[in-house]
């Protein structure tokens, strides 16, 4: 096997940093990584923050307001966009997948965890695009539409997709139906919910093997800017509750026609 064959066929973790993130967070998630002694590389990339001009040209403001309940903050969108560095870097690589992490996570599960790395590519075999490792709780309780099983390892999915894109699994695939959104206007992980509009196949390990520590390594970096960004007119609020109504109509017809 060539040398760049076999780093194609190795595992790429990539964690997603910006400059006004504290440092310790990325120390912190290497030596999260490191600990699982496995032969993984590990890439940290320095994205966006709100105050960069590239926001504006990503962030699709008519898009927002028609699809939206509420508008995104810069940070948000400076998040997105350093979710697709991340994507671009894989498309523009000769590997099959990469496994990304935001700088504030922490592994509560290491043996699933090694697991799913050491699996990759059976994790990803039917057609799956994404296999998150966190996904955000719900208030009402979730229930899994489809089960299956990968080396032991459980992966559902979800009646009613979740927010979190604190640790996943991306396939080339993946990667590219996501780019073919070339602005934004929702959250990334708000996007996922919308997983049809894209074509995603999106799939999680149930019980969160991976968690979110942001409250452990300084706070969190958009929570501030959200709330200062945040709407209180009546006729969005009224347009919010329809396109939640829409989500959720979408998301069982297209749940329904998966088993067909």
């Amino acid at each position: 096997m060539s040398q760049a064959d076999q780093k194609s066929s190795e595992l790429l973790a990539i964690i997603l940093t910006c400059k006004s993130s504290p440092a310790a967070r990325v120390a912190s998630a290497r030596l999260a990584l490191t600990s699982l002694d496995l032969p993984v590389e590990i890439k940290v990339v320095e994205g966006f923050v709100g105050e960069d001009d590239h926001v504006d040209r990503l962030y699709d403001v008519k898009s927002n307001r028609r699809w939206v309940k509420r508008p995104i903050s810069r940070t948000e969108v400076a998040v997105y966009a350093t979710h697709r560095l991340a994507w671009e870097h894989l498309q523009d690589s000769q590997r099959q997948a990469v496994i990304v992490f935001e700088d504030d996570f922490a592994i509560r599960d290491p043996e699933t965890v090694a697991t799913v790395i050491r699996s990759w590519k059976e994790m990803l075999g039917d057609g799956r695009d994404i296999v998150k490792l966190f996904d955000f709780e719900k208030k009402a309780k979730n229930r899994p539409v489809f089960t299956t099983e990968v080396n032991g390892v459980e992966l559902v999915k979800w009646a009613s997709p979740s927010a979190g894109m604190v640790a996943y699994l991306i396939s080339r695939k993946g990667a590219q139906k996501f780019l073919m959104r070339e602005r934004i206007f929702r959250q990334v992980d708000e996007d996922t919910k919308y997983f049809w509009e894209l074509g995603l196949n999106i799939w999680s390990v149930p019980g969160n093997p991976v968690a979110e520590i942001s409250h452990e390594l300084g706070g969190s970096l958009v929570e501030a800017d959200r709330q200062s960004i945040r709407e209180r007119r009546l006729m969005r609020s009224l347009w919010g509750i329809l396109l939640t109504l829409y989500r959720k109509a979408r998301t069982w017809i297209s749940l329904f026609l998966e088993r067909f």
